[in-house]
């Protein structure tokens, strides 16, 4: 019971079947060829040159091509091709931190195959083969991986928030983390991902922090979105993600680079190698330490 089989839940994509999304002369993203033969109908938007989606030269700044994007997917979202619409602007570019080339919505994301970013929280109790991990039953009406297990807090990385201050955030949104605790969370790690999903090509790099809480403290959902908390030992947690596909996948990630960082998944395991190299996996347009 190899915890790759967590990897293995999704396909490696294979992108010479996508055309690349371009804006501003910068690959950022990808597209389904049948999306982008239907998009480039919106000639005042798209064009397609070569095998590439491109927004429209004419577009010349963010706020042009952000306005142009948000006409486009307003109509898609009417003919029920955006699930899920959050009402949250991610950034499009090619590294975390760049000034955007556009924003768009952030349910949008894997149909133009862009960069989604993301904090995530590993909440513990306890050292060594003692520790218990805090996990969450995310809401029966969530629009994605709805009754899937969770980490206690975690979200997407909306703009106008450093990933510390939108952690701050969501502690107190999802699980009622007092923020003086919640401040003592520390930056630890990230996770990549690249795979082909439903709704198309998810492409993420998200921020993790660990957080040891007090024995004494209960997560209390404010927002609606966690239908209730497990605390489970080490070794269960361990059990879980090498026998069932219980969590949402990217949280599987997220799991394992934690259970490899405390030391509880080392060299003696058998996948050891291609288990670390499965959570950085490469985006190829993207710049930085994760590309």
């Amino acid at each position: 019971m190899s915890l790759l089989r967590q990897y293995r839940r999704y396909s490696n994509p294979d992108l010479t079947h996508y055309r690349r999304f371009v804006v501003a002369g910068h690959h950022v993203g990808w597209v389904k060829p049948a999306l982008a033969a239907e998009l480039a109908g919106r000639s005042d938007v798209f064009r397609l040159v070569g095998k590439d989606l491109e927004m429209q030269p004419g577009l010349a700044d963010s706020e042009q091509r952000s306005a142009a994007m948000a006409g486009v997917l307003a109509d898609l979202r009417a003919a029920g091709r955006v699930p899920g619409w959050r009402n949250e602007l991610y950034p499009v570019n090619q590294s975390f931190g760049e000034t955007p080339l556009l924003v768009m919505e952030r349910a949008a994301a894997p149909l133009f195959g862009v960069i989604a970013y993301g904090v995530n929280l590993n909440g513990f109790v306890g050292r060594g083969w003692e520790m218990k991990v805090w996990v969450a039953r995310r809401s029966p009406t969530k629009s994605v991986d709805p009754n899937m297990l969770d980490l206690v807090v975690g979200g997407g990385q909306p703009l106008g928030l450093t990933p510390g201050e939108n952690l701050l955030k969501e502690c107190r949104e999802e699980a009622g983390i007092p923020t003086d605790i919640a401040a003592q969370a520390l930056p630890v790690s990230i996770v990549t991902l690249l795979i082909e999903a439903a709704e198309g090509l998810r492409a993420g790099q998200q921020f993790n922090y660990d957080l040891e809480l007090p024995e004494s403290f209960r997560p209390q959902n404010q927002d609606g979105e966690v239908a209730g908390f497990e605390l489970i030992p080490v070794s269960e947690l361990i059990h879980r993600l090498r026998s069932a596909d219980e969590f949402m996948y990217d949280i599987a990630l997220v799991l394992i680079d934690f259970l490899v960082r405390h030391g509880f998944v080392g060299p003696e395991e058998r996948d050891y190698l291609p288990l670390i190299a499965g959570l950085r996996r490469p985006i190829p347009f993207a710049r930085g330490a994760a590309a």
